[in-house]
């Protein structure tokens, strides 16, 4: 390491974080109400297009047997 002739450096102090950027809170909060937006939408949308049990189903024997 290059120090200048004057500059002298100091490694007895630990250094200390300056914690986590308040932006990453903001997209954690932000993805986790996506979250839940989303799993809201497909439990909303779960039953559209379905009908249980269906009235018109084929009927199809799965055994070759006859009656």
């Amino acid at each position: 390491m290059i120090v200048k002739e004057g500059e002298r450096l100091d490694f007895s102090q630990i250094p200390q974080s300056r914690g986590i950027p308040p932006m990453l809170y903001r997209l954690v909060f932000i993805g986790v109400i996506g979250i839940f937006i989303v799993g809201g939408s497909v439990v909303g949308c779960a039953s559209y297009g379905h009908k249980w049990p269906a009235n018109t189903t084929e009927r199809t024997p799965l055994v070759n047997s006859t009656p």
